[in-house]
């Protein structure tokens, strides 16, 4: 009965993160947006950032709320914000409004994305404290799957029915999908006891952290991380036509195979870190990843060059999977949502921080060889910080 009830949870978890997913194909949204408003391409990715920014600020400080009402009520709570957001999204459109965009799509939508990230995650690896690095990667391999369905579906819906009633729809489906998963949702009954709740739920402060050097650690890692995949994401289409010169169709297909990648490595690499130990993982993604923009620096063949970007997405993904089960090591599994919560800041940061070094040069060249020296720094200093100063009590 109770390996039932995992998988029942496993399965909720990730129909809620596929739902929330959708939110990596929002570059199918623009085009369509911006032949029917005309808001420029600037203008509309601001609006993504916002829904990144909120989705780490409200698993940052809504944690305490998320514990004290449950995964069930959280769940319900980022159906209806995502929901809204959505649909909202689309009036605002109609309307041709474009502050009302930012709050809808960047803002409400953003803390539909928190609550919904979050709440399954925290739940699910207290179900598989065996494989926890398994259990949480085989939940947001979803999100990353989420976006691959949704950008499939976007385009032939907005040219069916049009932008502001694709969004109605979306927005309806996914707050019912939503809200199924989330009513499945629940904690293993040894966490649900009085006693445990009283004992070992009791959230870390964050004056304590903010004087942990595991926090520290743990942040940068993510971000420094985060920041060079979600860079090499914003422009992978255009770069990819200005270095390999592929056609359009064939960079429809390679944005496809990195949102493939970004789900594969998901899971790949935090069952990887189950076996060889989470520093181990992490000190991987960095030293790969620093190799795979010197030879993204150095080739344009296209075999090897889309080769690398998968590599570096597979690294991009896996990381988000392997953070989860990171945390509950360090901080053991009743502490980790306090903790896991403020480190996913670093992903808010990375969204705008990301972009930004884009946009300093049109050389990519010169961006391959920034972010190689970025993450060979990252991985020179895993080396010389001691795992033991990770894992200190």
């Amino acid at each position: 009965m109770i390996k039932a009830n995992k998988w029942i949870i496993v399965s909720a978890g990730m129909l809620l993160q596929l739902s929330i997913g959708s939110i990596y194909a929002y570059s199918v949204w623009i085009n369509p947006i911006h032949s029917l408003n005309d808001w420029d391409t600037h203008q509309l990715k601001l609006s993504f950032s916002l829904a990144i920014c909120f989705l780490g600020l409200t698993a940052a400080f809504m944690q305490k709320f998320v514990r004290k009402i449950g995964p069930k009520k959280a769940g319900l709570l980022a159906a209806l914000f995502f929901g809204i957001g959505l649909m909202g999204s689309g009036w605002a459109i109609a309307e041709k409004s474009l502050p009302l965009f930012y709050l809808f799509y960047g803002v409400i939508s953003g803390i539909g994305l928190g609550f919904g990230y979050i709440t399954p995650i925290s739940v699910v690896v207290k179900w598989f404290p065996e494989k926890p690095g398994f259990a949480g990667g085989l939940v947001i391999m979803s999100f990353a799957v989420g976006s691959i369905l949704a950008s499939r579906i976007i385009l032939p819906l907005t040219q069916s029915i049009g932008v502001s009633q694709s969004f109605y729809l979306l927005g309806v489906a996914y707050f019912l999908i939503m809200v199924v998963a989330s009513l499945s949702l629940s904690l293993p009954s040894s966490v649900t006891s009085a006693e445990d709740n009283l004992k070992n739920n009791s959230p870390i402060p964050l004056k304590e952290l903010l004087t942990d050097v595991r926090f520290y650690s743990l942040w940068f890692m993510l971000f420094l991380n985060t920041t060079c995949g979600i860079a090499l994401i914003s422009i992978a289409a255009p770069m990819a036509k200005d270095i390999i010169h592929i056609d359009d169709q064939q960079a429809i297909n390679f944005v496809g195979f990195i949102g493939f990648f970004n789900g594969f490595g998901r899971l790949f690499w935090s069952s990887i870190s189950d076996k060889i130990g989470r520093w181990s993982t992490f000190f991987l993604f960095f030293a790969i990843g620093a190799c795979c923009f010197l030879v993204l620096s150095q080739s344009n063949t296209p075999i090897v060059f889309q080769l690398m970007v998968f590599i570096i997405i597979s690294c991009y993904g896996g990381a988000f999977a392997a953070m989860p089960a990171f945390v509950k090591d360090v901080y053991g599994p009743y502490k980790m949502s306090s903790p896991f919560g403020f480190i996913l800041i670093a992903w808010s940061a990375a969204a705008f921080v990301g972009p930004w070094l884009i946009s300093l040069t049109k050389n990519y060249t010169a961006i391959f060889y920034l972010f190689a020296g970025i993450l060979s720094f990252t991985a020179i200093m895993c080396l010389m910080v001691k795992p033991r100063l990770i894992y200190r009590k």
